[in-house]
């Protein structure tokens, strides 16, 4: 298979988070560096595009039909028709050296999201996850750069740390930290680094890969099921969409070398 652009699609500097919003019929997606959130509308393919005041990280649903961003600065509720972000809850508000990446909202409706340095060498950051009561809690440390995350199943978490290049599988209560890891499918094989991630429908993982020029479909147990190639270089995320669920969406990050490189690309599956 092979990803081709979205109609009049931005090249965005660090597109990330692609999001399909159900009851707007909408994809969402954001530019980290670029300070946008985007949207696309597939029944005319209309592209909206709201300037933000902070750098965001990724874009996740939240509480009945809200949506919230992790930035720099936290957890922020976002304003999808003015772009205004309220922040909900601060985290690492002492380290302006850090900000939070990629996140997805957990089964039980709660944000969660990973912080990582901005600079070189970095030091290790954590998975953190916006309780019901409005409080913090960090539930996983000691990762270099925090990216997909996927649950099966609500008691279990696929979390990618991008540099070591595998996808973790861990245990996930309901309360408190992460578990020990039960196991991890090593991609090293596979061209590139793994960035952002979604499930299908049987429990596959489809995962950006940054540098790897495609998009792998991996069974749980590690296999490669299917490949969607991209004519650019660095994939970072990606997510189910359209009216079917069948679309699959894939946000890509800016390449001097390449000209299609940031747009928003798409494939049926």
């Amino acid at each position: 298979m092979r990803a081709e652009p979205v109609a009049d699609s931005p090249y965005l500097e660090l597109g990330e988070g692609p999001l399909w919003d159900r009851r707007a019929q909408l994809l969402r997606w954001i530019g980290i560096r670029d300070r946008r959130v985007l949207t696309l509308d597939p029944s005319s393919g209309a592209i909206g595009s709201l300037e933000l005041d902070v750098t965001p990280g990724t874009l996740m649903p939240y509480g009945d039909g809200g949506l919230m961003l992790a930035t720099e600065r936290g957890f922020e509720r976002l304003d999808p028709a003015t772009g205004r972000t309220t922040l909900v809850a601060a985290v690492e508000a002492d380290r302006p050296d850090r900000r939070m990446n990629d996140g997805k909202t957990d089964p039980y409706g709660r944000p969660v999201a990973g912080t990582m340095g901005r600079g070189e060498p970095r030091e290790p950051g954590s998975l953190y996850r916006l309780e019901h009561d409005g409080g913090v809690r960090a539930i996983l440390g000691g990762l270099d750069i925090p990216n997909g995350l996927a649950w099966p199943e609500p008691d279990r978490l696929w979390h990618i740390d991008t540099t070591t290049r595998r996808i973790a599988l861990y245990p996930y209560p309901e309360h408190g930290p992460v578990g020990e890891r039960i196991r991890a499918l090593d991609v090293s094989h596979l061209p590139g680094h793994p960035d952002g991630m979604t499930l299908d429908a049987d429990g596959n993982l489809w995962v950006a890969f940054w540098d790897g020029w495609a998009v792998h479909c991996l069974s749980p147990e590690g296999r490669v099921l299917a490949s969607v190639e991209l004519p650019v270089p660095c994939a970072t995320s990606c997510a189910f969409g359209g009216p079917d669920g069948r679309t699959l969406y894939i946000t890509s990050a800016r390449s001097d070398q390449h000209p299609l490189s940031g747009a928003l690309f798409s494939v049926r599956v």
